[in-house]
């Protein structure tokens, strides 16, 4: 019995001990990161990623580029003395140093000074030299478009030779499109008192350029005062468009930013001026996303790439431009601001990584914030926290058919049975307690109910507790897994 009860004991205090590790571990892994990314002082109104490079937009002093292995910023000159809109791309695959930015500006009202576009091409020679400015607004009205609000493309790479292309930018009452680099532009949208100030584009196909997706926002007016929210859609690289504006809203605000979820394209998030809405019917139907703020003015949105539940939304104090970061780990469902203020500006513009693109992406998860008056900012995500689903969806099934608990040394696949609403991939993540990603499998499911493999390494994995993440479009399931030594 004395054995017996030396042995719990034992057992007991290795319990607490990790119990208390974990605790220790989790909160220090959950201190979020926001650092300085050099520029400060800068007003940067846009940033944009490309190829490991970024690349920002500012209020007086040109463009600037940094790769992520430099130690800072790299001048590229000053087409313009107000830029508003940033769009980097190559223009020949797959060299690198083929690169290619567009630049959107606001005219100053001087003699002279009235182009609204600029075309910046690197050439191939060096990565290191310097290419020229041109002005690349042909085809633009200026004497109805006096400034760019928004600048968005997708290109498709080919093995060689020219990339294509398909450039989109917007201004009050019209939007138009470019499908060789800036050169020439045709109007594919006007509508007199709209004024188009987001845009968002992505592929749908990687060998077609005629599928390119594109959404636009802003608002509507009767010439004083803004009547109701403006969201287009176009899934024809802007031949034609629809309208998805609001309706079921009744909001006279201005539509600042957009951007569609990557796992499941009918979910699109729109920031208005002073409210977050969502939808995910690709815009039939739309709701408020938990959060509104009269005091602020939002002006980014984005969409983190390994999760699609975690978002950000940036803005600004009204009167005071003071800097405003919300986050939400749920879809939207509730919201934090991770940062006080401080003496930062409002932000103008958020992106993620340029090296996130890949799936799995890499921890930790990064972000770059670009402000008005403070230069760019560095956020480093700390890790989500996971937990079992109580009530997951009625028409989504993820049941694990493996021993749980199991024993490390049985491992070597994780069997499951599925069943899923339609055909459509199926992404599941593996988490530890920490909220660490520790793999990942994208497998295409064909709709109905099936029986699921998945391969694991059982040297991947230690005893403890880790939880089954199964994503279906905007559907989650999350299934608790304790593993045994």
């Amino acid at each position: 019995m004395a054995g017996i009860q030396k042995t719990f004991i034992i057992e007991f205090m290795k319990t607490c001990f990790l119990l208390i590790y974990v605790l220790l571990a989790t909160s220090a892994a959950h201190a979020q990161q926001l650092e300085p990314f050099g520029l400060e002082g800068k007003s940067v109104t846009a940033i944009n990623e490309f190829f490991g490079a970024l690349y920002v937009a500012t209020e007086d002093s040109g463009v600037y580029r940094r790769n992520l292995s430099d130690p800072e910023w790299i001048h590229l000159g000053a087409p313009a003395k107000k830029l508003t809109s940033i769009f980097a791309f190559h223009t020949v695959c797959p060299f690198v140093c083929w690169k290619g930015v567009l630049v959107g500006a606001k005219p100053e009202p001087a003699p002279g000074d009235s182009a609204l576009i600029y075309f910046y091409q690197q050439y191939p020679d060096t990565c290191e030299k310097k290419g020229a400015w041109v002005i690349a607004d042909s085809g633009i009205d200026r004497s109805a478009v006096r400034r760019i609000d928004a600048l968005a493309g997708t290109a498709v790479c080919q093995s060689i030779g020219p990339e294509f292309v398909t450039a989109f930018a917007a201004g009050p009452g019209s939007i138009y499109r470019s499908l060789d680099r800036g050169k020439s532009w045709q109007l594919v949208w006007e509508k007199q008192y709209a004024n188009v100030r987001a845009l968002a584009a992505y592929n749908r196909s990687q060998i077609r350029m005629t599928e390119e997706e594109i959404w636009a926002g802003g608002a509507l007016s009767d010439g004083l005062e803004i009547q109701s929210t403006l969201i287009l859609r176009s899934r024809d690289s802007g031949t034609t468009w629809e309208d998805r504006s609001p309706t079921n809203l009744i909001l006279r605000q201005e539509c600042r930013a957009l951007a569609v979820d990557p796992a499941d394209t009918n979910i699109v998030y729109a920031v208005l001026s002073h409210t977050v809405i969502k939808t995910q019917d690709a815009g039939k139907t739309w709701e408020v996303a938990n959060l509104t703020d009269p005091r602020g003015e939002f002006t980014s949105v984005l969409i983190n790439r390994g999760s699609s539940g975690l978002v950000f939304v940036g803005g600004s104090l009204i009167g005071n431009d003071v800097f405003q970061l919300f986050e939400t780990r749920n879809g939207g469902e509730s919201w934090t601001e991770p940062f006080p203020a401080g003496s930062r500006k409002g932000v103008t513009s958020i992106i993620a990584d340029p090296f996130l693109a890949r799936d799995p992406p890499p921890r930790p998860e990064i972000a770059y914030l670009a402000t008005l008056g403070t230069g760019v900012f560095v956020y480093k995500l700390a890790p989500a926290q996971i937990t079992e689903q109580s009530h997951p969806p009625d028409d989504f099934r993820f049941e694990p058919s493996f021993a749980n608990p199991g024993r490390l040394a049985d491992i070597s696949a994780l069997t499951f049975h599925v069943r899923t609403p339609a055909a459509d991939a199926l992404n599941i993540r593996l988490y530890n307690t920490l909220g660490q990603q520790i793999a990942f499998w994208r497998v295409n499911m064909p709709g109905g109910e099936q029986n699921l493999t998945l391969s694991l390494a059982s040297s991947s994995l230690t005893a403890g507790v880790y939880f089954m993440q199964a994503q279906w479009r905007s559907r989650m399931i999350v299934k608790k897994w304790t593993v045994l030594q």
